[in-house]
């Protein structure tokens, strides 16, 4: 699985090429337009810290993320008009672009992977994969919960051990 992850999340090169800008995007920035295009369908701005929180980074190296990708014209940045501490995030017509293109070339990678299948393996690939993303979604939280609990009593008893 993390191979298929690596594959489709990161290209060559950690780049995305686009034929129309005549060079290719980082894909760090295609990424941060991504979050910023789905946050942005939740309605209300998009913020710094939102986008940082979808990315999983620090706010400082989003901020950085951010302006990099306003250099390149993928977004803008503006002050909020009830706050303008907070900078809320755009998407420009050229990031949506690039979100865009960048799915296209997913979804027909996907396609290409997937021709190794007839019809009837594609519709088990499929059911088994919705079974094994229910499994993970519903069984993550109690599995680590327990998985953290076995460890702590294991070193807690290793530790015991040692002092006696």
């Amino acid at each position: 699985m993390q191979a298929m992850r690596r594959v489709v999340a990161r290209p060559p090169a950690l780049a995305v090429p686009m034929p129309r800008l005549g060079r290719p995007v980082d894909l760090s920035k295609v990424l941060a337009c991504e979050a910023i295009g789905e946050l942005a369908r939740g309605g209300g701005p998009v913020t710094i810290s939102d986008i940082a929180g979808a990315l999983h980074l620090e706010r400082s190296t989003t901020s950085r993320l951010i302006g990099e990708a306003e250099d390149d014209g993928l977004v803008t940045r503006g002050s909020l008009p009830d706050d303008g501490r907070r900078v809320a995030v755009t998407l420009t017509p050229l990031g949506a672009e690039v979100v865009e293109f960048v799915q296209s070339l997913r979804v027909a990678y996907l396609d290409h992977a997937c021709s190794v299948f007839d019809d009837s393996e594609l519709a088990t690939l499929g059911a088994l994969l919705d079974r094994l993303a229910g499994s993970m979604s519903e069984s993550f939280a109690p599995w680590l919960e327990d998985a953290v609990r076995q460890s702590s009593a294991t070193a807690s008893s290793a530790s015991t051990s040692r002092t006696t």
